[in-house]
C-alpha cells in the first residue's frame, strides 16, 4: 500500500512495507525519485525522513541554480564553480545518509 503526500512542490510516496515504511521522493514530471533507502517502523518517521530530504534536496538545487548563474555571470572562475559545486553534492550526499536513530 502506498500513501502520498506533498511538500515544497515534491511528492513524497509513503512505502508499506512488511518491515515498517519507507519514502521516495519526486519532482513534479521527474521519472527519478530520491529515497535514503531506509526503512521506518512508524508512518511519522518516514514523513519526516522524506520532508527532511526533500528540503535538503531543495536546497541544494537552489544554491547549485545560483552557483550556475554566478558562473554564467563572470562572478565566479571555473574552478571556484566546479569546487562549490562538488561540495554542495558531497554536503547532500553526506547529510542524507543517516540511519532510523535520528527519529
Amino acid at each position: 500500500m502506498k500513501w502520498q503526500d506533498s511538500y515544497h512542490g515534491w511528492l513524497i510516496e509513503l512505502i508499506l512495507l512488511p518491515e515498517g515504511y519507507a519514502f521516495k521522493c519526486w519532482m513534479p514530471n521527474e521519472q527519478i525519485g530520491i529515497s535514503n533507502n531506509q526503512i521506518y517502523p512508524e508512518l511519522y518517521q518516514a514523513i519526516r525522513a522524506g520532508r527532511k530530504r526533500a528540503k535538503l534536496e531543495s536546497a541544494s538545487l537552489a544554491l547549485i541554480c545560483f552557483l550556475e548563474d554566478s558562473y554564467e555571470n563572470c562572478h565566479l572562475s571555473h574552478e571556484e564553480h566546479i569546487a562549490l559545486v562538488n561540495s554542495i553534492y558531497e554536503f547532500t550526499t553526506s547529510v542524507s545518509k543517516f540511519n532510523n536513530q535520528d527519529f
